[in-house]
């Protein structure tokens, strides 16, 4: 019997999975676990199928496949968004800092507390704009 390579491909087209060997007529099974991808920005990915999966079903060929991916939906609170976002850029000098969707906001709570927006338009920025600055800057009698 003639056999042929099914190659499992990551998204990224380049990374190998897995590579077996089946034979003509045979179907070919992923043989490892559930592909999984890092997040990106904080957005996590759930493993859907694959892009060519249909041919996987007879083989008559050699064959590849690559991993599909969807992005996690999640419902996120105002206070959860603001209190999962990373403060970065933070200078001694004043309360400014960035804020990235994604990470924890605690070392910096105090540039959230200084800032003369609502958690709800702060939080409403980090959604649209993946980011934003909070804080002002300090007065002369301000403490860090």
């Amino acid at each position: 019997m003639e056999e042929f390579d099914v190659i499992f491909l990551d998204d990224d087209k380049k990374t190998v999975l897995a590579n077996i060997k089946v034979e003509f007529g045979e179907s070919a099974v992923y043989p490892g676990q559930v592909p999984t991808k890092e997040p990106v920005a904080g957005v996590k990915f759930n493993f859907v199928g694959w892009i060519g999966e249909e041919k996987l079903a007879v083989i008559t060929e050699n064959t590849v496949v690559v991993a599909k991916y969807e992005a996690e939906t999640v419902a996120v609170t105002n206070s959860d968004a603001l209190y999962n976002a990373s403060l970065q850029n933070a200078e001694a000098t004043n309360y400014n800092v960035v804020v990235e969707a994604g990470q924890k906001a605690v070392s910096q709570q105090k540039a959230i507390e200084k800032d003369s927006r609502t958690a709800e338009e702060i939080v409403s920025d980090i959604m649209e704009n993946g980011q934003t600055e909070v804080g002002q800057e300090m007065d002369k009698d301000m403490e860090l």
